[in-house]
């Protein structure tokens, strides 16, 4: 096992765009020589340009490679085992990368949203039509299985790691669109819901609270927390360009009429997570969500908000159920190994 007693070990998902590319350079403005970044990424070639892109940044950054598809069980063991053939601990464990897949856009919504909740049409993705119905090869809903429980197993996997590092913590991305009304524990996985987005990043604010709860009990050096980049112009739904361009003129001028929630830049949404790593213990707390946002003038900051009717009981009934999938796939694993 590689020793890297020395410095801190930051592991973000979805690295090499986006959010997640944006928490590396953030960490390396922040940490310098003193953390290594692990950019946990699927695609080889994307994640390749994207280490060079930070290796010109910062030229004397610790940046390493790992692949992964947090949407495939086998995948994320295999990730998992070479992390901990690697690493003595962990610090930080950012569950960054998601998806969500469209098929297109609801113009009819659009106008109504235009002329009765402008904010909602900017903020939500109420216009947004998602697909319904999506497996993936595991068995498992797309979308939960790449947004929750690729991530969830990543967590109970490097728990040990995290705790050796004597203050790990667990930063999942959230989102300002994740709604309670979106969850349904009988459909836990989103495969019948017409939001499996909403659906999953709610998911993540109830396995992250209901985590937490639990390193507590089990007295590990481990916490939890959820955090909203807010409105990022991102490719993430596969939308056409001039539909990205387009939205990006009206979250500039929502920004400059007052709607924080309008960062646009993926390196204002990161802000949130960067500071929830590296804030003292003591000033967090895991039932808040950390939202990143920009005023009108371009100033990122933090502010955190209460998560709006969480619910013990489903959050337990959930993390039961992500429990039961994740040991059935680490025996699985293991046969097959």
């Amino acid at each position: 096992m590689t020793l890297e007693k020395q410095k801190k070990i930051a592991i973000i998902t979805g690295a090499n765009s986006g959010v997640g590319f944006a928490i590396c350079q953030r960490l390396l403005e922040t940490e310098g020589d003193e953390i290594t970044i692990v950019m946990a990424c699927r695609n080889p070639s994307r994640a390749e340009k994207a280490r060079e892109l930070l290796r010109q940044q910062f030229p004397s950054g610790h940046i390493e490679l790992e692949l992964v598809d947090v949407g495939s069980m086998n995948s994320v063991f295999s990730f998992c085992q070479s992390i901990q053939n690697k690493y003595s601990h962990v610090n930080y464990l950012f569950c960054n990368a998601g998806i969500l897949n469209t098929k297109g856009i609801n113009w009819m919504t659009v106008v109504r949203l235009f002329f009765t909740d402008p904010v909602g049409l900017v903020e939500r993705s109420d216009a947004t039509i998602q697909n319904v119905g999506e497996i993936n090869a595991d068995g498992i809903g797309e979308i939960f299985a790449a947004n929750v429980l690729g991530h969830y197993i990543m967590m109970r996997e490097m728990e040990g790691l995290l705790d050796r590092s004597g203050d790990g913590r667990i930063i999942w991305t959230s989102s300002i669109t994740a709604k309670y009304d979106c969850f349904d524990i009988d459909d836990w996985q989103g495969v019948k819901s017409k939001e499996p987005y909403e659906s999953s990043k709610w998911a993540c604010d109830l396995v992250s609270i209901q985590s937490n709860e639990r390193f507590q009990r089990e007295g590990l050096k481990v916490s939890s927390f959820t955090t909203s980049p807010g409105v990022v112009a991102s490719q993430i739904g596969g939308l056409a360009a001039w539909i990205v361009y387009f939205r990006i003129l009206i979250h500039y001028l929502m920004r400059i009429l007052g709607v924080a929630s309008q960062n646009i830049s993926s390196y204002n949404g990161a802000i949130a997570d960067v500071y929830v790593a590296l804030a003292p213990l003591a000033s967090l707390d895991h039932l808040l969500r950390y939202n990143s946002y920009t005023n009108r003038w371009g100033t990122p900051y933090v502010e955190a908000t209460m998560i709006p009717k969480y619910d013990h009981d489903i959050a337990k009934k959930l993390v039961d159920k992500c429990e039961l999938t994740y040991q059935a796939f680490k025996k699985s694993n293991s046969v097959q190994q």
